[in-house]
């Protein structure tokens, strides 16, 4: 213990870690053992090579060399939280990493690691190397749609897992890359319209999994400025309507729907559901009303 008083002086936050998190909820905390060159860091998309060791009470679960892309540690059995550390390293950087579950491996745990749900982790991570993906700035017209082909596929294969945060960040890519993109061809055009409205449609469908409504609402208002009469973009907006018991303009929605489309039979089935909804919500308000004027009424007798 003696020793402690010979350590150099250092910033509080060296010696008791530094949170990298963007809440500063302590979820990942970092330990610098060796700084790394420069100031360059990785960012989403780029290739990463790395030297780590994964520690769960004591036990390492799992020691690799591993080149990824940042992004993708899914489908090498990295928690998210490991990814998101990995982006605030420097190249040569040796660093020790503390992840709560949350940035873990959650309330499922890893049962290829035999790690249990809500498990604290720690990971000792050496960035021994790494690419950084393009900017958009640094991108041609060709490059940004042919890149959106490719993030459209891997969120659509996101949302199918279940993954809804991990897809929308693929489907925010395209939007970012293509909603300013001038000077286009009309093929080009025509291409960077269909990939902004899948984009912003499959950004409603994520948002609604993950019960973010007004995002919902945003993306679909935004697919229905290209296309206005889009079957999709009426519908999930209904949906995110009737989420916030917005029920008239749900029932606007799931009209125009079938107004359009006459045999879309979801549509026919939310707006029972809306028109269901209203009835009770007016019910509520007579039986409100009629409450207020009662006793509107009595405190009158009783001035009188």
């Amino acid at each position: 213990n003696a020793r402690l008083f010979f350590l150099p002086q250092i910033e509080l936050f060296e010696f008791k870690g530094e949170d990298l998190t963007d809440d500063e909820d302590g979820g990942i905390i970092r330990r610098i053992r060796k700084k790394g060159e420069g100031y360059s860091k990785p960012n989403e998309g780029a290739v990463v090579e790395i030297q780590f060791e994964g520690q769960y009470g004591g036990r390492v679960f799992d020691r690799r060399e591993l080149q990824f892309e940042i992004g993708e540690g899914d489908n090498y059995d990295l928690p998210h939280g490991l990814e998101k550390a990995i982006q605030k390293m420097e190249k040569s950087e040796e660093s020790v990493f503390y992840l709560k579950p949350n940035y873990g491996f959650g309330s499922a745990g890893k049962e290829k690691f035999q790690i249990p749900p809500d498990a604290e982790l720690q990971y000792e991570v050496k960035l021994k190397s790494f690419e950084k993906a393009k900017e958009s700035w640094e991108m041609n017209t060709d490059e940004k749609l042919e890149q959106s082909c490719i993030v459209k596929e891997r969120g659509t294969q996101y949302f199918k897992e279940g993954k809804y945060k991990r897809a929308a960040l693929q489907y925010k890519k395209i939007v970012s890359w293509l909603e300013h993109e001038s000077g286009l061809s009309d093929e080009e055009d025509v291409k960077a319209k269909s990939l902004r409205l899948a984009a912003h449609l499959n950004l409603a469908m994520c948002h609604l999994k993950l019960k973010e409504y007004s995002q919902a609402l945003e993306n679909c208002n935004k697919a229905l400025e290209l296309d206005s009469n889009n079957e999709k973009g009426l519908f999930r907006r209904g949906e995110a309507h009737l989420a916030v018991n917005d029920f008239e303009l749900a029932r606007g929605d799931f009209q125009k729907v079938i107004q359009i489309y006459p045999s879309n039979k979801a549509a026919k089935v939310q707006l029972v559901t809306c028109q269901q909804k209203i009835r009770e919500q007016h019910e509520k308000e007579k039986k409100m009303y009629a409450n207020m004027f009662q006793r509107l009424a009595d405190k009158d007798l009783k001035v009188s």
